[in-house]
């Protein structure tokens, strides 16, 4: 049996919480998977049903492990192999499922969720892009972009002097 009350709860997780440039950015979990499908929709030609649905609940795990910042799941060491299991395992707990996904589509629901971080840190705190992983990650977004023939839409987004985010600019 479906728990609404838990999948309210799992997307009212707020994000950013280890970064204090972004911990108070009131950003959350279903706000932030809801604009990782849009950018899927908005670039991917063809999104398969079951890459919406990924994207729509990828980071519900994190109500049982946080949000683990992206340097420390980029490690690729034992710590985020466990705390991809704990997220996952978490995650089918609410959705009773796990999506199966392409590698394609796997790249492309990884590239969505980095690149919506990155415009969320542009719009919120574009100071803290010259520092702490963000040049790594941009460079790594180009490449993705490149490699799924969408980068003639996100390569404005990642240039320097940032584009004013602000609705009021």
């Amino acid at each position: 049996m479906t728990d609404l009350r838990a999948i309210f709860r799992a997307g009212a997780v707020l994000r950013w919480h280890t970064n204090p440039e972004l911990s108070t950015t009131q950003d959350r979990v279903d706000g932030h998977s809801a604009r990782v499908a849009r950018i899927i929709l908005a670039l991917h030609p063809n999104p398969s049903v079951s890459l919406l649905r990924a994207a729509l609940i990828h980071d519900d795990g994190e109500h049982a492990v946080g949000d683990v910042r992206a340097p420390a799941k980029d490690d690729s060491g034992e710590m985020t192999r466990l705390l991809d299991k704990l997220e996952a395992t978490a995650r089918e707990q609410l959705w009773g499922t796990t999506i199966p996904l392409w590698d394609s589509q796997k790249l492309w629901l990884h590239f969505a969720d980095r690149l919506d971080a990155y415009m969320w840190a542009s719009h919120h705190a574009p100071h803290v892009l010259d520092g702490d992983g963000w040049p790594k990650a941009r460079v790594r977004l180009l490449k993705w972009a490149t490699a799924l023939d969408c980068i003639a839409e996100v390569e404005p987004l990642l240039v320097r002097p940032f584009p004013s985010w602000r609705f009021w600019a």
